[in-house]
């Protein structure tokens, strides 16, 4: 009876599906897929690749704790398995629920409820329906460490290394400016705190958009964070001077207009890599465009 409960729990919190692989790892595209449905990095996971797809099972690990060594019998029915027999509703009777496994014109959905509500939504499908039995398969992995992915690591290095540089050239930049100021005014018998203040707060105000570093890292930052805040990932990024800029990034297609937008409009194409989703959003450069 445990045991089914396990089962049960585990086929309601499984899930699955079909995803472009492109030029990334299949592992980072399901770790990264994964992270952005089920907001967590702690995850175990199954995954095949074939002609450019990975398909995919991902869990949260908190419910395979009950579980030992259970193995998942619809890894069989993927393609090339030795149950696969094409486009088909693979049916799993656990009891008082069933699972159903839907391949159907290249794409993948798991569903787990009771034996009833399942069976009444197959009865409008075209497709033959093939019972499984909860033998063979194979186990799903942990992934224990943290989403490991480019967009994470760039993420990091960008605000640490931007916030000390930012603090370098703050504190040289101010120490000219004063410098300069108090110079300049050493010979004015009117010189009083109040107008250096005032003089060094207007300096201060005008840094963000007078130094060309600065205005590079917030631009880098502000890709990175949207990409980071989506659950994507960073394929390619290259910024010579201040506005020659090209990057290739990947984002799931559930995201808003709003992040498209924050990435700008000029010179920005999107582009829907497949009917699950994912979106391929690149800028090329000045080198990239014809002259």
């Amino acid at each position: 009876m445990d045991k089914q409960v396990n089962l049960k729990t585990i086929y309601s919190n499984l899930i699955a599906g079909r995803l472009p692989v492109g030029s990334a790892s299949a592992k980072r595209v399901v770790e990264n897929h994964a992270y952005a449905l089920l907001g967590t990095n702690r995850l175990h996971t199954y995954f095949i690749e074939r002609a450019g797809f990975v398909y995919y099972f991902a869990i949260e690990s908190q419910f395979m704790a009950s579980a030992p060594g259970f193995t998942l019998p619809f890894v069989d029915v993927l393609p090339e398995g030795p149950l696969y027999q094409g486009d088909a509703v693979y049916l799993l009777n656990g009891g008082d629920f069933s699972v159903a496994l839907i391949l159907e014109s290249g794409s993948m959905r798991l569903l787990c409820n009771d034996v009833d509500a399942i069976k009444d939504y197959l009865i409008d499908f075209d497709l033959q329906i093939i019972e499984i039995a909860n033998r063979g398969g194979r186990p799903l992995t942990s992934v224990p460490q943290a989403i490991q992915g480019i967009s994470e690591r760039i993420s990091a290095w960008l605000m640490k290394g931007s916030l000390a540089v930012l603090m370098v050239s703050l504190v040289g930049f101010v120490a000219i400016q004063v410098s300069n100021t108090l110079l300049n005014q050493s010979t004015e018998t009117s010189l009083n705190a109040r107008a250096v203040e005032n003089d060094l707060n207007a300096t201060l105000k005008k840094l963000s958009v007078q130094q060309p570093l600065a205005r590079q890292i917030s631009r880098i930052q502000i890709v990175s964070a949207t990409v980071v805040r989506s659950g994507g990932w960073i394929q390619s990024y290259r910024l010579v001077g201040e506005d020659d800029e090209a990057f290739e990034i990947v984002l799931p297609s559930w995201v808003s207009q709003d992040y498209l937008d924050s990435l700008g409009r000029n010179g920005v194409i999107t582009d829907l890599r497949d009917v699950e989703g994912l979106l391929t959003v690149r800028k090329e450069g000045k080198k990239g465009k014809k002259s």
